[in-house]
């Protein structure tokens, strides 16, 4: 076996790919937990060899306490399928709050639940001071009575990450949705774009839709003739819910953008992912159509991983996954000082332009 060179930018999500194991595994073998077989435990330990990655143990002392919950935070992902901890901005964001809580003198704790169905052993045998929570981004919550498993979360302290349904109460860090929105449509404003439109193959998705109000409402501003291409809302929505986006659903807005008539077709489509920017730049190809030259695309996430290999560069919006993890363990170390704080607070990390080549200049 090759042991790779050290890696800081290998993150506990891509051990848990290589691996071929939920990410709450691979914590559990980092934690020494009883449940986990020798063959498991020898496949993580060889990935985390094989990708050099290096674990961020506590920095600082612990502080002096009886109590086993001192020093330990949960990270929970609930209501998506496995695949959703290793997409790109998801890894990232873990990837600071790895980095944040090793700051600060914290161990990480992880589960993922896809069917939100059982407690995660950290909570049952109250092993943490608080969580940190990856939910859905489409639907409700379901009430309490329905779900046990809720009302756990909500007896910690804890703060929501990146996505807080309507109906969702606590402290939450994201991205400003709203900024993005502003930046997209007066990027394509600057590049000499006035029909436009957003192209959303997951209706319902809140970061999505937030973003499609914040575009429309700013390209309608900048008096820009602008419209939505998307498919139909699902009939129901059950947990686990999909991480990735159907590339079918991209083929489909495809080809109903190719049937307006040229003179009332949309020159640039602000699309809310890189992973559906990639299925467009595949649905336009199949179609002998060119990014960049025979339409504009933009897009957001910043997911370098997706971006590295799209020919023309994609001009996209960096969201900051990873400061938004670290903001997210400071939002929730505060609120564990906090616990009688009534008030919920919302922390919005600012996006930024990624210019590419994917935006023709008008």
């Amino acid at each position: 076996m090759t042991t790779r060179k050290k890696s800081s930018r290998a993150t506990i999500a891509d051990v848990a790919r290589k691996a071929e194991v939920a990410i709450g595994t691979v914590s559990r073998v980092f934690n020494n937990h009883p449940d986990v077989n020798e063959d498991i435990r020898n496949r993580v330990n060889d990935a985390v060899n094989e990708l050099g990655y290096v674990r961020l143990r506590n920095r600082k002392r612990p502080r002096e306490s009886n109590d086993r919950r001192v020093g330990n935070i949960g990270l929970v992902f609930f209501g998506m399928e496995d695949t959703l901890v290793q997409l790109p901005i998801v890894s990232s964001a873990v990837h600071g709050i790895e980095r944040s809580l090793a700051s600060q003198g914290y161990n990480l704790m992880l589960a993922n639940i896809p069917n939100g169905d059982r407690t995660p052993h950290f909570i049952s045998d109250q092993h943490i001071e608080g969580l940190i929570l990856k939910g859905p981004n489409q639907g409700v919550l379901p009430s309490e009575a329905k779900r046990s498993l809720l009302s756990r979360f909500y007896s910690i302290p804890y703060v929501w990450l990146m996505g807080r349904l309507p109906n969702a109460v606590g402290d939450h860090c994201n991205y400003d949705t709203e900024e993005a929105g502003r930046l997209v449509a007066e990027h394509l404003n600057e590049k000499g774009h006035r029909r436009t439109a957003f192209l959303n193959p997951k209706p319902g998705q809140i970061q999505f839709e937030r973003m499609k109000a914040s575009f429309s409402q700013h390209s309608a501003r900048l008096g820009h003739e602008t419209s939505t291409l998307e498919v139909d809302p699902p009939s129901s929505i059950e947990w686990p819910l999909p991480s990735i986006t159907l590339q079918n659903n991209v083929d489909v807005l495809v080809e109903r953008w190719m049937q307006l008539p040229k003179a009332k077709r949309p020159t640039a489509l602000f699309v809310p992912s890189d992973r559906t920017a990639v299925q467009a730049y595949a649905a336009f190809a199949q179609r002998n159509l060119k990014v960049g030259e025979d339409v504009s695309i933009i897009s957001c996430n910043n997911e370098k991983p997706l971006l590295a290999n799209m020919n023309p560069t994609l001009t996209t919006i960096d969201v900051h996954a990873e400061v938004i993890g670290q903001r997210a363990v400071d939002q929730l170390i505060w609120r564990i000082s906090n616990p009688n704080q009534k008030c919920h607070f919302q922390n919005l990390v600012e996006p930024t332009l990624v210019p590419g080549n994917s935006v023709k200049q008008l």
